[in-house]
């Protein structure tokens, strides 16, 4: 039997741990810089890589069987900023390109990084019977904010799906 809500539902656990599970992933996107980190939900100043998450995350689809299997599939929404400083042309089109490669990256598409083409090819493992099924890019990347120093922030939104599985 499937579930149809006017309100959203929410996967609270979900958003711990696919919070968790994207910092370690983006640990990983070969585009970052040598000793460079993502940080979570704060930028510094001068610049750097942060992930922001969004409303939580929703529940879309819900499923139930008569023997208390409950599937859901849930949907995480997060933005990747990008902050960098004195921006020339080349440099602002070097920030939307290593945004939006970072989405084809997590779309487990080919991008070339340190010269080489290289491609996700797992996704981490979730706790439960939670896995990720895909990340989708909601825009092309564009400009954020610039402030009264030329400061350029970057941004990208995005999207995690997976599923939960559990019973009742």
């Amino acid at each position: 039997m499937e579930e149809r809500r006017d309100e959203p539902k929410y996967d609270p656990e979900g958003y711990e741990v696919l919070t968790q599970a994207i910092l370690a992933l983006l640990a990983q996107f070969p585009g970052l810089e040598e000793g460079e980190r993502v940080s979570f939900a704060t930028l510094r100043a001068e610049g750097g890589l942060a992930m922001f998450p969004g409303d939580g995350a929703v529940v879309d689809e819900e499923k139930r069987s008569v023997t208390g299997r409950v599937r859901q599939v849930c949907r995480y929404p997060f933005v990747a900023l990008c902050r960098t400083a004195g921006m020339t042309e080349q440099s602002r089109a070097d920030a939307k390109e290593r945004l939006d490669r970072l989405g084809r990256w997590l779309g487990r598409q080919p991008i070339t990084a340190g010269g080489a083409v290289v491609q996700l090819r797992d996704y981490p493992a979730l706790t439960g019977q939670r896995r990720l099924l895909d990340f989708s890019v909601q825009a092309a990347a564009y400009l954020y904010e610039r402030d009264e120093h030329q400061t350029e922030t970057w941004a990208v939104g995005l999207t995690a799906r997976y599923e939960n599985i559990f019973y009742l």
